[in-house]
Formats: C-alpha cells, sequence, structure tokens
C-alpha cells in the first residue's frame, strides 16, 4: 500500500468496526431482550388473525374463554389484547389495553383493515363475528426492553478493547517516525555517517519510505559538500601558499644582492604575481557560479563561431610548443545563453586537454549535431596519460588531481573543469570524460540547441 494517508484511514475504519462489533456484541450479551422485535414489524396479519381468535373464543366461551385465550397471548407476545362491543364496552382482556381517545382512533377504520399508532404503541381493528355482532379488537404493543445499564464487565472489556487499538494504531503511525527522529538526531550532533539502514524502512513504498531514501540522499550530500569544503580550504591553502613561498625567496635573494635586481628574480616574481591573479580569479568565478540566484543575460550565440574563436586562440598559444589543437569538424548550429561564460567552459577544457597531451601530438576538436538533433556535441580528444576509470567522475571537483602529491609542473590549480561543468549545467548541458581505446581523454559537452536556461 503506497499511500500512508490510504492507511491511516483504513486503521481509523477498521478501528471503528471492530469497536462498533464490540460495544454491540457486548450490548446484546448484557441485555438479551434489548433486541427484541417490535410486535407491528410482524405483520398486520398476525394482528388480524389475534383479533378473529379473540371474537371465536368469546362467542364460543363467553368472558372466561377470553380471557384465558388473551392472557395466553399477553405471555406468548406480550401483546396486551382487550375485545370491546360495538358500543365501546370493555367484553374482556387485559385492563392494561387501549382507552379513551386511543381506543376510539384505533378502531375508527374501516372493518378488517388493522389502525396502528406506532408513536403510541396502540394498534386495532374493527371485526365481525359469526353471529353478525360487530366487536373491536384493541392491543398494547410490546415496546423494546432496555438495559437500566452497561455491567461493569462489559464497560471494562470495552475500555480495554479500545486502549489496545489505539495503541496499536499510535504505535504503529509514530515507531517508524520516532526511528527516523533518532537517526536525523545523530546526524545533526555531528556524525555524518548516520543513515538509515533498517530495510523494513527503506523497503516501504509510502510516504515514510520516501522520507527515508530522501534523508539518506540527503545526507550523503551534506556529508560531501563539508567533505569538499574541507578539502578545498586545504588546496587552496596549499595553492598560495606555493607562489607566496616562491615570491618570498626570491625577495630574499634581491635583499641578499643589494639593489641589483637580476631579471631571473624579477621573472619568477611576475610569473608568481600572475599565478595568484590567475588563481583567485578562477576561485572568484567559480564561487559566483556556485552562488548565482538568477541566470545571467542571454543572448543568441554562433556555437561553431565559437567554438572556431577558441581553436583559433588555442593554436596561437601553441605556436611556440611542440602540441597542436586541430578542429576537425565543425556543424552550423546555435544556441541561447550567457556567450562569455560558455566560452570561458570551452576554453577551459581545450587547454585542460593541451596541458596533457603528449608532446609531438594535436588535441582533435569536432562539433558535431546529427540532423534533426536537438542536443549539440563538443568532443575534446587529447593523446595524454588518460585517468584511472575510479576517478574519471572526480576530475570535475574543485582543486582535484588525479596525483594529489605530484608537483604542479602543469601550472594549473585544478579549477578549469571545475568551473566548466558548473557553466555547461547552467545551460542544461552535461559534461563527461571518458579514457580513449588509443590512449588519452576524451572530453565530451552536450549542449541543447536552440535552449533558454
Amino acid at each position: 500500500m503506497k499511500s500512508l494517508f490510504l492507511r491511516i484511514f483504513l486503521w481509523f475504519c477498521g478501528g471503528t468496526l471492530v469497536l462498533l462489533l464490540v460495544v454491540g456484541t457486548g450490548f446484546l450479551l448484557d441485555s438479551p431482550g434489548a433486541a427484541a422485535t417490535p410486535w407491528w414489524r410482524l405483520g398486520q396479519g398476525a394482528m388480524i388473525s389475534a383479533g378473529r381468535v379473540s371474537v371465536e373464543k368469546y362467542e364460543r366461551g363467553g368472558r372466561a374463554e377470553l380471557d384465558r385465550y388473551l392472557e395466553a397471548l399477553e405471555q406468548d407476545t406480550g401483546v396486551r389484547g382487550a375485545l370491546y362491543d360495538g358500543s365501546g364496552q370493555s367484553l374482556g382482556g387485559s385492563t392494561m389495553a387501549p382507552s379513551g381517545n386511543q381506543l376510539s382512533d384505533v378502531l375508527a377504520g374501516p372493518e378488517g383493515e388493522l389502525t396502528l399508532l406506532p408513536l403510541r404503541g396502540v394498534g386495532g381493528v374493527r371485526l365481525r363475528g359469526a353471529s353478525g355482532r360487530l366487536y373491536g379488537f384493541a392491543t398494547v404493543l410490546p415496546r423494546r426492553d432496555r438495559a437500566g445499564g452497561w455491567s461493569r464487565t462489559f464497560l471494562l472489556s470495552f475500555l480495554i478493547t479500545s486502549g489496545l487499538l489505539c495503541f496499536l494504531l499510535a504505535r504503529h503511525l509514530t515507531a517508524p517516525v520516532a526511528e527516523l527522529r533518532a537517526v536525523a538526531s545523530r546526524f545533526s550532533k555531528g556524525d555524518l555517517s548516520a543513515r538509515v539502514t533498517q530495510p523494513k524502512l527503506l523497503e516501504r513504498k509510502d510516504e515514510v519510505g520516501s522520507l527515508a531514501r530522501d534523508f539518506n540522499q540527503m545526507a550523503a550530500r551534506i556529508e560531501s559538500l563539508l567533505n569538499a569544503q574541507k578539502r578545498l580550504i586545504a588546496d587552496v591553502s596549499h595553492e598560495l601558499r606555493s607562489p607566496l613561498t616562491r615570491l618570498s625567496l626570491a625577495l630574499g635573494l634581491i635583499r641578499r644582492r643589494g639593489d641589483t635586481v637580476s631579471s631571473t628574480s624579477m621573472a619568477r616574481m611576475e610569473r608568481e604575481v600572475h599565478r595568484l591573479n590567475h588563481l583567485i580569479g578562477q576561485l572568484l568565478t567559480l564561487s559566483r557560479l556556485e552562488a548565482l540566484d538568477q541566470p545571467p543575460a542571454r543572448e543568441a550565440i554562433d556555437l561553431a563561431a565559437l567554438v572556431q574563436e577558441v581553436v583559433i586562440d588555442a593554436g596561437f598559444e601553441t605556436t611556440s610548443t611542440d602540441r597542436g589543437v586541430r578542429l576537425v569538424e565543425c556543424a552550423a548550429c546555435t544556441l541561447t545563453g550567457a556567450r562569455d561564460l560558455l566560452r570561458s567552459a570551452i576554453e577551459n577544457v581545450v587547454r585542460n586537454a593541451l596541458k596533457y597531451t603528449g608532446p609531438g601530438t594535436v588535441v582533435q576538436i569536432r562539433l558535431m549535431r546529427p540532423c534533426g538533433a536537438k542536443m549539440a556535441t563538443i568532443l575534446v580528444e587529447d593523446e595524454g596519460p588518460g585517468v584511472p576509470p575510479h576517478e574519471l567522475a572526480r576530475i570535475f571537483e574543485p582543486f582535484y588531481r588525479v596525483e594529489q602529491a605530484r608537483e604542479r609542473q602543469t601550472g594549473g590549480a585544478g579549477l578549469g573543469l571545475a568551473i566548466a561543468q558548473h557553466v555547461i549545467g547552467m545551460h542544461g548541458g552535461t559534461i563527461t570524460a571518458k579514457n580513449r581505446e588509443s590512449g588519452g581523454l576524451a572530453l565530451q559537452i552536450s549542449l541543447p540547441v536552440d535552449a533558454i536556461f
């Protein structure tokens, strides 16, 4: 049963039904006569038949035989009856039978037809005897017997039954919530590994099961973010400390040499300052993207022209190296987005490929859009060492390096792919990485064509 509401509803319905059955059974057992059926519901024929027998008994045996019959009738059925002559004088029967206005009302009907006054509990019929005389037969109908009160045994059984049902219902509803609360309390006190592990909760198909699974996802996400934050602080500290250390060394050399500043020391300081500026700029860009509440201004972008522009700039930068970049395929397509951010993302991916591609190799770039497809694909392939399969997804984390202990020979800080992932996701696209069979890494960017983000 997938709905917690339906389960609660059925629980209440079932509990109410059981209580009603217990109450009804206890009432009947405590007061057996309480369920007696009102005599008038047995049918008019029985009442008229009793009147005809009364007339027959009176004409045959007089008042004595009539009284014996009516006494037996009262004992057997509880009906108190009396027989009257045409003028309303009593011929015999119970003194509790109708009289006065009630008698006039019940005997006012047509001959042979029963007249009932259920609210007054009386009835009567006019009958003609074998002698031709007209008689009136009137009765007081038996009332439903009522118990003077419920016994202590019944009240005690009712309280125990209702209390047990309420306890089971409350336990059924609150037990899983209490277990979730205990796990949430552990998590709030700093135990970031706290998770809901009970299969009976995780396998439920109702709202409680969904809450347990969502809590586990939330806890895992928070733990991942906090760990990433700790790693980010450590990495930023390391990345900033390295150029500052080198700057301090360069300044120390200058002090020892007096006023003469060597070109080597100046070049070193310029590189480290440039590195610090670049690192701080990337950190600010990543922070802005993560804290962006509203999308930036959008415009129509010629994606083919944008990719060509990135390839031209990257090719110019590689003229003094033994690496190259080549645009193998460039399909015509446009989309709507933030041009500067998108250009930065694609450029970061291309620069990352140029850093790690092998000497004397070329980075190949393809912009593909199959006919009628709603997605365009930018494929950037290098011929570098690749990435271990279990770390492919982590290369998009800030400051993450495949080899944590290696020297920063590439000059990168590990922020370019993280920025690219944020920008591509902002445009409704995805970026993935996989190793090429022939060696090297392939980064694939998928973007919705003509999409507004």
